[in-house]
């Protein structure tokens, strides 16, 4: 199955340049980093990777203060043009587990970038501060999020070795009891892969209106269905 025989190039474009105007304007959440590229594995590979995150400012949201987070996730193949990925992960924010896809119908070849979007569903359970009867109170709540993420990225050489830049602006739709909000927050980071027994790369998430700023790093170790860990 190819998942260019349902959807054309020219209308990926016009989705992808309508989701990044739709994220302009709203709220943004640390523990949704997008800490990955628009590459693709390939058929028969697979990598585990670690991904410890660090919250820069408070928000009245989720557990109001600055913190450390850690995720471990999983990348592999499902169909040309798209991967998947699992993810746990915990810390400031108790508790999330996810589950995404990755569709990237144009690929880095020459001058184009490569251009994809990323689909997920996010189970994440915490605290949050809110108003109960007058009085401040702090709630424990599940959140139910699901995330469109437009991901850009081009692969670079530098006098360090091969490097991906990556942009993305995630967009939330976040559920909360009795509230529901959008959430989006602008990432920029890069990918290195400077050693062949692992990949590293780092991640800075803006704030962009009434929530925090982050810094994550994550490290990837690409594994071959038929030999095992790559060597």
């Amino acid at each position: 199955m190819n998942m260019k025989t349902i959807f054309t190039k020219q209308t990926a474009l016009m989705g992808f340049i309508f989701l990044t105007i739709l994220s302009l304007g709203a709220q943004s959440y640390a523990y949704l980093s997008v800490n990955e590229t628009a590459e693709l594995l390939p058929e028969g590979y697979f990598r585990f990777g670690i991904a410890p995150q660090l919250k820069l400012s408070d928000d009245a949201y989720i557990s109001g203060d600055a913190g450390l987070n850690v995720g471990a996730y999983f990348d592999f193949f499902i169909v040309d043009d798209l991967n998947g990925r699992f993810e746990l992960g915990g810390g400031k924010t108790d508790f999330w587990a996810q589950a995404s896809a990755k569709w990237v119908p144009f690929p880095d070849v020459d001058r184009q970038p490569a251009m994809g979007v990323r689909g997920a569903f996010i189970y994440a359970r915490n605290q949050y501060n809110d108003n109960v009867n007058g009085y401040n109170a702090t709630i424990d709540s599940d959140f139910y999020d699901f995330q469109i993420a437009p991901i850009i990225s081009k692969l670079a050489d530098t006098r360090y070795g091969k490097m991906i830049p990556f942009v993305s602006l995630p967009i939330t739709l976040v559920n909360r009891k009795n509230k529901s909000y959008t959430a989006t927050q602008f990432a920029v980071g890069a990918e290195w892969f400077s050693h062949e027994k692992y990949h590293i790369g780092a991640e800075f998430d803006l704030n962009l209106s009434n929530s925090f700023s982050a810094i994550s790093t994550f490290i990837s170790f690409p594994f071959d269905s038929s030999i095992g860990y790559k060597r």
